[in-house]
């Protein structure tokens, strides 16, 4: 009742004078001491946060697509390999919440921040759902329940990968993305990254009643065939051909490889929602 009360309160406070209270905590991540927004590091790690970072120790140049508050971004620019990433997320107070994560920790310096909605064309508008600096937020309202329910979303410009990638002149190895079910867009927005055959991908894929997990399967089966890529399932460490291996599922990963690349051995010890200690490199 407390919580809800205060939170109650915030949201008050923000949106009526516009004042933002933010406290911040102490905590150690990856044997570094971080000074980050309270609530940026989970208690316990994710499906993939050690897959991310493993897969960040092979990268130089990483985009977060779905970046949010920051916390990938956080583990990710705790290895020493990557030289840049570049942050991309649609909603506004979550991406400010990043950078100031980000400059909170002196690691802003190799940060680009991009306020927009990835997709498959850029310079048009989607509708966004979220609540403040909210996770969830979707480009399907059923996705995003809270902000259906307040009716708060907003139309946001779209962007694509490979627009930015030709922007900023970076070619990225890594792109981590989590994208609330526009999964396939974001993809469709990176062909030109993919006809290089140097990117991995790790996809969190998702559901909703506007999008069955097998649907959204075979979007990125097809895409991975049209674009000489395999897909792998990462809890059971195999290749993803037939979207019904997956169809059960209303969240998991995919590892998106060029064809010819063997699936990494570094990732074959890593299970699903592994600690960061798990995560044993040279």
């Amino acid at each position: 009742m407390i919580t809800r009360l205060k939170n109650k309160l915030f949201h008050f406070l923000n949106g009526r004078y516009g004042l933002t209270l933010r406290p911040t905590v102490h905590t150690t991540l990856l044997n570094k001491q971080l000074n980050v927004i309270k609530g940026t590091i989970p208690p316990d790690p994710d499906y993939d946060t050690a897959w991310s970072l493993a897969m960040a120790h092979h990268a130089k140049i990483v985009f977060d697509v779905g970046a949010n508050i920051g916390q990938s971004a956080l583990t990710i620019l705790c290895v020493p390999t990557v030289e840049k990433i570049v942050l991309i997320d649609p909603n506004p107070r979550a991406l400010g919440q990043a950078a100031e994560n980000l400059f909170l920790n002196n690691l802003a310096n190799n940060a680009i921040f991009v306020p927009a909605f990835a997709a498959d064309r850029e310079n048009e508008t989607v509708k966004f759902w979220t609540v403040d600096n909210g996770a969830a937020g979707s480009m399907f309202a059923n996705h995003a329940q809270s902000a259906k329910q307040l009716n708060r979303s907003s139309n946001v410009p779209t962007i694509t990968l490979d627009s930015l990638s030709d922007h900023y002149g970076l070619m990225p190895d890594y792109i981590k993305v989590d994208v609330e079910g526009a999964e396939s867009l974001v993809l469709a927005g990176a062909v030109q990254i993919a006809q290089k055959q140097t990117c991995q991908f790790l996809v969190e894929m998702h559901s909703n009643h506007d999008l069955t997990m097998r649907d959204n399967a075979a979007k990125i089966i097809n895409w991975c065939r049209s674009n000489a890529y395999r897909a792998w399932y990462l809890k059971e460490h195999c290749l993803l051909e037939d979207p019904a291996l997956i169809a059960h599922r209303g969240r998991c990963h995919l590892l998106l490889l060029p064809e010819k690349r063997p699936f990494p051995p570094y990732l074959k010890t890593i299970e699903q929602g592994a600690p960061l200690t798990s995560v044993h490199l040279k």
